[in-house]
């Protein structure tokens, strides 16, 4: 099993080959989550805004939800 290395300051550095696996590059966000004694760290996908519109657009419609443009423009939904 690969080691991670922590430095003095905190800096975890990942072994190569999981970051290639996983698609981390330098400077990637990561999403960091503690339970118990465990710390899991978990790839944060870059998306673009027609993608992230796109997930809530479905989520929208997965939840059956309905509501006019003008509704949408003055509650501000997309915010």
């Amino acid at each position: 099993m690969p080691l991670a290395h922590i430095t003095q300051s905190g800096n975890i550095f990942l072994p190569r080959s999981w970051r290639e696996e996983l698609g981390i590059e330098a400077d990637s966000k990561v999403l960091i989550e503690k339970k118990s004694n465990t710390i899991i760290i978990m790839p944060l996908k870059q998306m673009s805004l027609e993608e992230e519109f796109r997930e809530i657009d479905e989520e929208i419609k997965r939840k059956k939800i309905t509501f006019t443009r003008e509704e949408a423009i003055r509650d501000d939904f997309y915010e």
